[in-house]
């Protein structure tokens, strides 16, 4: 899509030159930098800076817009900071917050900064073209799958004439696609398999009771018109990365969501048992608490009693902590390779970090040579991850109601994703 756009319908050229003259003659020359774009789940969220002579006090507002041709604009708040070197903005400081893809009309859209001013009470629609200075350029994203039917996005980072003068911008289009045979809507990882059974109570296998989990959830999800991708269909071992290693397949796919599927276990006796659901941090965390709710609403079971890492009832939130980052650099050192860029930011836990791209701080790029590579460890597009944990296997009334209430425990979690995705 060029700067001028063009239309597949019956209007003029005469049309269409006058509804772009409107659009372009509202630009201004100034180009706000983006420093960061990221699709993590189905929300993009932008991070960027225009540099601008104006004081807080004219300022009236700040918008994120998409506008089209017809001059239709869709608006998005963004938190901003207005100082002596112009306006500073993001749409969203939650990963999974942000612009909703799943809502965007079908069309062809500029992307711009919309700042209102109000000197001398006369307000003012400042429009700005976005300048992508990332070193990602274009993103090409399914939408979730609904009635059959998805929309292809495609996010780009181009440059045209505007005026006589080259600049830079950023565009989005949105077009009916059927979604390709290779691409799914979600990805369920039945943890561990084969030689790593995980946790064992008497004859019991978490990787055995996880999988058929799994098998059910996604059957039921597929009732509700969803593609869905198991990491593993069978009770076999999967590496973590490499081509098809479960913390790759996400992205491989490009899911929009990953559900891990886990039972927990302790070493202590204990009086009650109950679920924990892990969720990335810097995330809004509506989604997580939804499916802790349903699961014990539904399934008749309780939230954990473990308060370690515990951000609410039901909803967890793990990354490393100061004492496991001594030791992964002491390992590293060790080994012999360079130690990771590992933070109290930095996600804990594989299967949430590794799908989420730069979203979620991943970081296997192979310098570990124990393990194999994240091709998309620094990747700006990411599922949306979430590891499940159950019941405790070793505590016999959550054990008994995992192998005899199934069907509940799936329902809990089907129920919570198609809310949450708003599937009627």
């Amino acid at each position: 899509m060029g700067l001028i756009f063009t239309l597949n319908n019956n209007s003029s050229n005469i049309e269409i030159d006058a509804l772009t003259e409107n659009i372009i003659n509202n630009i201004q020359s100034e180009l706000v930098k983006v420093n960061k774009y990221i699709v993590y789940g189905t929300h993009l969220n932008i991070d960027g800076k225009l540099k601008i002579n104006l004081t807080d006090n004219n300022i009236y507002e700040v918008k994120l817009i998409l506008k089209d041709i017809k001059s239709t604009e869709i608006s998005y708040d963004v938190d901003y900071n207005i100082d002596e070197n112009g306006i500073t903005f993001s749409t969203s400081d939650e990963i999974n917050g942000g612009i909703n893809l799943e809502e965007i009309a079908q069309g062809e859209y500029y992307i711009l900064l919309k700042v209102v001013s109000n000197i001398d009470e006369i307000q003012s629609d400042n429009y700005y073209l976005l300048n992508n200075k990332t070193e990602y350029e274009n993103v090409e994203y399914y939408t979730i799958t609904k009635n059959n039917t998805n929309n292809k996005i495609n996010i780009s980072s181009s440059e045209d004439l505007l005026k006589g003068i080259l600049v830079s911008y950023m565009n989005i289009s949105v077009k009916k696609n059927k979604l390709p045979v290779d691409i799914y809507d979600i990805v369920i990882d039945p943890g561990h398999g084969g030689n790593d059974p995980g946790a064992v109570k008497d004859e019991y296998n978490e990787s055995e009771i996880v999988l058929e989990y799994s098998l059910n959830l996604k059957n039921r999800l597929e009732e509700l018109g969803l593609k869905v991708k198991l990491v593993r269909e069978e009770d076999k071992y999967i590496d973590a990365y490499g081509e098809e290693g479960r913390g790759v397949v996400p992205n491989l796919v490009k899911s929009k969501y990953v559900f891990s599927i886990h039972l927990n276990s302790s070493d202590v006796d204990m009086e009650t048992g109950g679920v924990e659901v892990y969720s990335p941090s810097n995330s809004n965390l509506y989604f997580p608490k939804l499916i802790a709710d349903n699961i014990v609403s539904i399934a008749n079971t309780t939230y954990s009693p473990n308060i370690l890492y515990k951000v609410q009832d039901g909803v967890y939130v793990r990354n490393y902590i100061e004492e496991e980052i001594i030791e992964a650099k002491k390992y590293a050192s060790e080994l012999g390779y360079e130690e990771y860029n590992i933070t109290t930011d930095t996600q804990y836990m594989f299967m949430i970090r590794e799908t989420g791209g730069i979203a979620t701080n991943a970081y296997i790029d192979g310098r570990n040579t124990k393990y194999g590579v994240n091709k998309y460890y620094n990747s700006n597009i990411g599922a949306e991850g979430y590891l499940l944990e159950l019941g405790f296997m070793n505590y016999s009334n959550d054990l008994n109601n995992l192998l005899n209430n199934k069907n509940a425990y799936v329902e809990a979690i089907a129920k919570s994703i198609q809310e949450y995705l708003n599937i009627k």
